[in-house]
C-alpha cells in the first residue's frame, strides 16, 4: 500500500498546479464572508483527513473554517441535497447520487481504496469464496459500499449469499463483539472496534484479496471521496487547489503517523477510541487520486455498480462533468 501511495501522491503533486486549469476564467473573487463549511464523517474518512481541523487550511488567515464530524451518510445526503456544506468526504456512489440529481458538487479527489474485512468468529475458516454460501453475512446498510463490493464479488462468482442487514455500521461491530451475529463486512476503523471488544473474533477474509481475485484486472475499488461544491471552486479556485493540498498533506501525515493521528481524533469529536485508530490506520488504505488519474479508477466501479443496481449510483453512470 505504500508504494502505491507514493505514487498516487507524486501524482497528485505534479497535478495541483493544473487544478485551476479545470475550471471556468472567472474575474477573482472576493474571499468568502462566510466559513468555509467542510463535512467529515466518523468513520475511516474522516479519520484520513484530521487535519483539515487542526491545521490551517488556507494561506489566507482571514479566511475561516469550520469543519464538522458527522456520525450519520444519510444525514450528511439530505444535507447536501440541500447544498448545505462547501466541501464534504462521502462514500464513493453517494458521489454520483449527487451529481445525477443534478446537486452543484464535483468529485475533486479520492480519499480511500479497499478498506473493509469480514470478521467473524475465531471458528469460522473461509478458504474459498464459496465458503461463504450457507453463512449469514451481516452488512451494515444496503447500498452501502460494504453491501455493493459484497454482492459485486457475489454476483461474479455466482455466488448465493445470505446477507442480513439488521444493524448499522456500529451496532453490528457490537453484535459480532457480542455473538449476536456470526459475521459481518466492516470498513477499518470499525473491524477492528468489534475484535479489540472480544478476543475471540478475527478477520477472516481481507475483502481487498477477494476483490482482487474476483476481478484481477482492476485495482481496489474506491471507498471514500471528495467532492467540493461547484460554486466554490467556481468562485474562489486558489482555495479549492488549498484545500485539496491540505487534503493531500493529511492523507500522507496520518499514514506515517498512527499513533500521533490517533492522538487527534479524541479531541475533534471522534468516538472512535485512540488505540483502536492507531492499530486500524495500516489497513485503512488511505490514498489521494485527483484531476485526470480520477475517472479512470471511478468509472470502472461505477460501471460495476450500475449493472448491479442502478439506483445505488443514481441511475446512470455519470457523466465527466462529474469530476473537477
Amino acid at each position: 500500500m505504500k508504494k502505491s501511495l507514493l505514487l498516487l501522491i507524486l501524482g497528485a503533486c505534479l497535478l495541483l498546479p493544473l487544478f485551476a486549469g479545470g475550471v471556468k476564467e472567472a474575474e477573482p473573487a472576493a474571499l468568502p464572508e462566510k466559513p468555509v463549511k467542510i463535512a467529515l464523517l466518523n468513520g475511516p474518512s474522516g479519520i484520513g483527513l484530521v487535519n483539515l481541523i487542526s491545521e490551517d487550511i488556507f494561506s489566507d488567515p482571514s479566511v475561516e473554517v469550520d469543519v464538522q464530524v458527522l456520525g450519520a451518510p444519510k444525514v450528511l445526503l439530505g444535507q447536501m441535497l440541500k447544498e448545505e456544506w462547501d466541501a464534504a468526504v462521502l462514500p464513493a456512489n453517494m458521489a454520483a447520487i449527487l451529481f445525477n440529481k443534478g446537486v452543484g458538487y464535483r468529485l475533486a479527489a479520492l480519499t480511500g481504496m479497499g478498506n473493509l474485512y469480514l470478521v467473524g468468529s475465531d471458528s469460522l475458516e473461509i478458504s474459498s469464496p464459496e465458503d461463504l454460501e450457507g453463512l449469514t453475512i451481516h452488512i451494515p446498510g444496503m447500498n452501502t459500499t460494504p453491501d455493493l463490493v459484497t454482492r459485486l464479488i457475489a454476483d461474479e462468482g455466482g455466488l448465493d449469499l445470505n446477507l442480513d442487514y439488521s444493524f448499522n455500521p456500529s451496532d453490528l461491530a457490537k453484535a459480532l463483539a457480542g455473538g449476536v451475529a456470526d459475521a459481518g463486512v466492516l470498513p477499518e476503523p470499525l473491524a477492528t472496534v468489534a475484535m479489540k471488544s472480544s478476543k475471540d473474533l478475527k478477520i477472516v477474509l481481507d475483502m481487498q484479496r477477494l476483490w482482487s481475485e474476483t476481478f484481477p484486472d482492476e485495482g481496489d475499488y474506491p471507498l471514500t471521496v471528495l467532492v467540493v461544491k461547484s460554486s466554490f471552486a467556481e468562485n474562489w479556485p486558489q482555495l479549492t487547489d488549498e484545500l485539496l493540498k491540505a487534503g493531500l498533506e493529511s492523507i500522507v501525515w496520518v499514514d506515517e503517523n498512527p499513533a500521533e493521528a490517533s492522538k487527534l481524533i479524541g479531541e475533534y469529536g471522534f468516538t472512535i477510541p485512540a488505540p483502536v485508530v492507531e492499530q486500524a490506520i495500516p489497513r485503512s488504505n488511505y490514498t489521494f487520486v485527483t484531476g485526470e488519474d480520477l475517472p479512470a479508477v471511478m468509472s470502472p466501479y461505477f460501471q460495476r455498480v450500475f449493472g448491479l443496481d442502478p439506483a445505488a449510483i443514481g441511475g446512470k453512470v455519470p457523466e465527466s462533468g462529474l469530476y473537477y
